[in-house]
């Protein structure tokens, strides 16, 4: 098995993540939110263990240099979020930087 990466949220996917939860708690019940938290942890976690190189993850230049997404997946199904990310590396660190978690709707560019 490959090391695992250290996973670090920005203050910005930090507040992301509890207004996703928030909202999906108060529009689809605590049930659902509850699952949708477990999903997202479980995206979290895939990145922990690939890293940059998960085949979901896409390189998004047009955005930031060196920054890349992950569609959150659900059994097969299309979640409605994005994750967004940065890999830093350096001799002793192997780091994932969540730098949002976005709705496919917002405009991606304005958002980072």
């Amino acid at each position: 098995m490959h090391p695992l990466w250290k996973v670090e949220f920005s203050q910005k996917a930090s507040s992301d993540f509890d207004d996703i939860i928030l909202h999906t708690a108060e529009n689809f019940g605590q049930h659902q939110a509850e699952r949708y938290s477990r999903l997202i942890a479980n995206c979290i976690k895939e990145l922990s263990e690939y890293g940059p190189l998960h085949p979901l993850a896409r390189n998004r230049p047009e955005l930031i240099a060196c920054a890349q997404s992950m569609r959150i997946q659900r059994q097969g199904q299309r979640a409605k979020h994005i994750v967004f990310f940065t890999a830093v590396t350096a001799p002793t660190t192997q780091k994932i930087l969540i730098l949002r978690l976005l709705h496919e709707s917002m405009d991606f560019g304005e958002h980072l």
